[in-house]
């Protein structure tokens, strides 16, 4: 064997796996901002994920990349993991694309594409930003055509067909698929490299079809550690691309045989064959889980369980447009300001978890966070657009109060959660909450954890007999946190420590949790007026006459 050959084609494959990288990242820049609205909005039924998903893939020529934006976006809530399925299965058909390309000797033509995306990068104008990606496209298939050159003379080596021979074992084939993308990264250069072989002699379609399948599963690898440190959404995603690939390959295992009889049978070159294979098995896996999807979807569910509801920024009460009535259009507002403080009380429950010790709690604090600002200016936004219809003053007046109200609530969140990265702090440092400490905070926070169930059962009403208890919770929090500042004081003059000034912060935070559902009680009362014009004298007094009395 010419060893030389090897110092030629390992730098051409590691530009070819450079193309494919810089390929795909200058294709979601180009795309900006379109290529996530794209994907979400594709997410609707499976059989379009699946589509966007064979697209964006054909397009970045990498179904890793596309598996991996697709766990960001469930990780980040802006897509379900059911809404995930289908963009995961279809980007194993886009893949396809690269080894048809090689097969028809479509590659001629990277030379064209490299010079003229050059070119195309040096114009000023709006489209020099495809300038890059249409460079980077004629590069990854250049690479592909010098590899084809140099690998020419090595299919009468004997070294190298006693060694490609070993793939004639289905098992070991599988194996070297496997192994191969994961070096790679990569199922698109494995599928490209075998098309290159069987062009060249090297691999008959019998031999390549098992690479191919092993590279099917070789590519889900990526995901699934990309998934590690992900919520539990995320991990069921990367572990869907896994399964559909997984069983996708051991249900044509039994049907090797006349699979690869079908495929010489459509004729072709041996690389037309293999490229053939290569799409055919995507896609008739693809139809299959896509026809089993909810079951195939519940069956991930099972494998990996969710301790908390998976959460999606999406609106559950506010359509788009709004409704025309003004009073239905106020409603929806009304009932997601509701959802909005049903989410910071599951905040406020995971936060006293952390306090407990719990402190895995601290990434679903965080995203609940961004879900309730994500939600307030969902809400700002319609009252916005309410804006511009002719409304009565009662109507102007309550959007207006519910604007204010999201924007309280959004601020209780932000609290609590600053509470939530305190205890995280206590624990960092190696300074729990004793058990005692753990029960005083629990009482503390009752109060405002009873006034949050009273407004999210009344809201927008306040009832007078609900205002009542409200008023008493308020005072009863008033004289806990009065009680345990002057135990906590005694404590800090005794030992002072950086767990006292961090517990005291606490102390603060829940202070403030209760305060602002006091701000949250007032505003709902106001609404009973909300048609009231308010006149100075309503709110300050004049010098000189007494402080006023808060008549809420």
């Amino acid at each position: 064997m010419d060893w030389s050959v090897l110092l030629v084609i390992v730098p051409v494959v590691v530009l070819f796996l450079y193309g494919i990288e810089r390929f795909s990242e200058e294709v979601r820049h180009a795309a900006g901002e379109r290529f996530w609205t794209l994907l979400q909005n594709a997410t609707r039924t499976p059989l379009r994920g699946a589509v966007a998903g064979a697209g964006v893939s054909a397009i970045t020529q990498s179904s890793t990349a596309t598996t991996v934006i697709a766990v960001g976006l469930v990780n980040a809530g802006a897509i379900s993991f059911l809404g995930s399925i289908g963009l995961v299965i279809g980007a194993n058909i886009g893949t396809t694309i690269t080894a048809q390309l090689v097969a028809f000797k479509l590659t001629a033509f990277a030379p064209l594409f490299v010079v003229g995306g050059f070119l195309l990068s040096l114009i000023r104008g709006r489209y020099r930003v495809f300038g890059k990606p249409i460079f980077y496209f004629g590069l990854v298939f250049f690479c592909l055509n010098m590899i084809s050159a140099e690998i020419a003379p090595l299919q009468g080596d004997p070294e190298i067909i006693a060694l490609l021979s070993m793939a004639e074992n289905v098992l070991i084939g599988i194996a070297i698929g496997f192994v191969i993308t994961n070096i790679f990264q990569s199922s698109s250069v494995t599928a490209g490299l075998v098309v290159v072989m069987a062009q060249s002699g090297l691999l008959t379609p019998a031999e390549a079809i098992p690479i191919i399948l092993g590279a099917n599963i070789g590519t889900t690898t990526t995901g699934l550690v990309v998934a590690i440190r992900m919520n539990a959404a995320a991990k069921r995603t990367a572990a869907a691309q896994f399964l559909f690939n997984l069983l996708g390959v051991l249900l044509v295992l039994p049907l090797l045989g006349p699979f690869s009889a079908l495929i010489e049978t459509l004729g072709g070159t041996s690389a037309q064959q293999v490229a053939n294979a290569h799409l055919i098995f995507n896609l008739s896996a693809s139809l299959v889980f896509l026809a089993a999807i909810r079951p195939f979807g519940r069956i991930v569910m099972k494998i990996v369980p969710e301790r908390d509801p998976e959460v999606v920024f999406v609106t559950r009460h506010l359509t788009v447009p709004l409704p025309e009535d003004a009073t239905a259009a106020t409603a929806q507002m009304e009932a997601e300001v509701v959802h909005m403080m049903e989410v910071s009380e599951e905040i406020l429950e995971k936060s006293l978890e952390v306090g407990a010790g719990r402190t895995e709690a601290c990434g679903r604090i965080k995203h609940l966070r961004d879900y309730v600002e994500y939600l307030n200016h969902q809400i700002i936004d319609a009252v916005v657009s309410m804006e511009d219809r002719g409304l009565s003053v009662e109507d102007a007046a309550r959007i207006s109060i519910l604007a204010r109200t999201a924007d309280l609530v959004g601020s209780m969140a932000e609290q609590t959660v600053g509470m939530a990265r305190r205890f995280e702090q206590m624990k960092e440092k190696n300074m729990p909450l004793s058990s005692e400490a753990l029960g005083d905070l629990q009482e503390m926070a009752t109060p405002c954890r009873e006034n949050l169930q009273h407004l999210m059962a009344t809201f927008p009403d306040m009832p007078a007999e609900v205002d009542e208890k409200m008023r008493y919770n308020d005072e009863k929090l008033r004289q806990l946190l009065n009680w345990y500042y002057k135990i906590h004081i005694r404590k800090v003059a005794g030992r002072g420590s950086s767990a006292d000034g961090i517990f005291s912060e606490v102390l603060f935070s829940l202070e403030r949790i209760g305060a602002m559902i006091r701000e949250l009680r007032k505003t709902a009362v106001s609404m009973r007026t909300a048609a009231t014009p308010l006149t100075i004298p309503d709110i300050i007094t004049p010098p000189g006459n007494g402080a006023a009395e808060d008549p809420l």
